[in-house]
């Protein structure tokens, strides 16, 4: 994305910029690492992105949990992950996500903070790319089951192919960001005014 402001991503991206992400705009995150309108468009071949990213979104224990050794694992998981977003079906999200809390034994427990709030949480204990492994599809499996998988989808801009999580009220977002709408309606405007151009 062109439009990255300091945070090092759209501030469209996340539903509030000036709070922490939550898992899966975590998720969202680190599918968005693969984007095509950069150069190079992985910006996982070292964890300088993922980093900066990561602290700006409010996770800097998370940030400094990472490793070089761990980026295989989390080009892994956000291939898998991409699976999701893509999904036309709640059926379709199952059978991307299920494999992932398998394998990550996703196991929901009871967590106590130091505030005395008690919630379930997955990843207890767990630390950088494990705590991604088990975290991430915990928390897409569990908005799939609350919204559909009707609320997550991929640009509508080509060749852009960055992830969205539709927050709408009617479920009709189509882009990830306003820079891939603006960019849209400017070639639809053009194609209107010189059909040929299309």
């Amino acid at each position: 994305m062109t439009d990255e402001g300091p945070a090092g991503f759209p501030g469209d991206w996340l539903a509030d910029p000036d709070s922490p992400a939550s898992d899966v705009e975590l998720a969202l995150l680190l599918v968005n690492s693969h984007d095509l309108l950069e150069d190079p468009p992985d910006r996982l071949r070292d964890l300088e992105w993922l980093d900066r990213v990561l602290r700006r979104a409010g996770h800097p224990e998370l940030a400094g949990e990472l490793t070089s050794r761990q980026l295989p694992r989390l080009r892994r998981l956000r291939d898998s992950l991409r699976g999701a977003f893509e999904a036309r079906s709640d059926e379709e999200a199952a059978a991307v996500l299920n494999p992932l809390l398998r394998n990550a034994a996703a196991v929901p427990l009871i967590d106590v903070d130091p505030s005395g709030t008690t919630s379930m949480r997955v990843g207890i204990g767990l630390s950088g790319v494990a705590a991604l492994e088990t975290r991430l599809p915990a928390a897409l499996a569990a908005y799939v089951a609350e919204h559909g998988a009707r609320r997550l989808g991929v640009c509508g801009s080509d060749p852009c192919r960055c992830v969205f999580v539709d927050r709408t009220r009617a479920g009709t977002r189509k882009y990830c960001c306003s820079y891939c709408n603006d960019r849209r309606a400017a070639r639809e405007y053009r194609r209107r005014r010189s059909p040929g151009l299309a």
